[in-house]
């Protein structure tokens, strides 16, 4: 089963994760925190993921980092392969930039429901 590996202190990436589940991703993937023992062991065996503080996407062999990695879980949805599509158009520094330029303000984004804790059923997605 695949893995999306995210900034766990993000609500923003903590509502992305639900949204993902909700829409039934999380029949082939998993989740887990950057920030964990998951995370924790990512680095260990792909040390040059230590300076990635947001989304990276394990699938088989496969390691999806930043806009890849939207890219990647976007073409997992029919409804949203014509974004995929969309987006892999664009030169990926191009991408990168935008989606660094999100990273450093995404902390400034309010969300009512960031510290929601998962229900029961989005639970068992969670790896830790």
């Amino acid at each position: 089963m695949a893995i999306v590996y995210y900034d766990g202190d993000c609500g923003y990436c903590n509502r992305a994760v639900k949204w993902l589940i909700n829409r039934k991703i999380s029949r082939t993937f998993q989740f887990a925190q950057l920030e964990g023992v998951y995370g924790m062991n990512l680095v260990e065996v792909m040390p040059q993921l230590k300076t990635i503080d947001s989304i990276v996407v394990v699938d088989k062999e496969d390691v999806f980092i930043k806009s890849d990695a939207i890219i990647h879980l976007l073409s997992q949805f029919k409804r949203y392969k014509w974004l995929a599509i969309l987006l892999s158009i664009i030169p990926k520094f191009v991408r990168d930039v935008g989606y660094e330029l999100f990273t450093k303000i995404r902390y400034k984004i309010p969300f009512k429901e960031s510290c929601r804790l998962p229900s029961k059923y989005e639970r068992q997605y969670f790896l830790d």
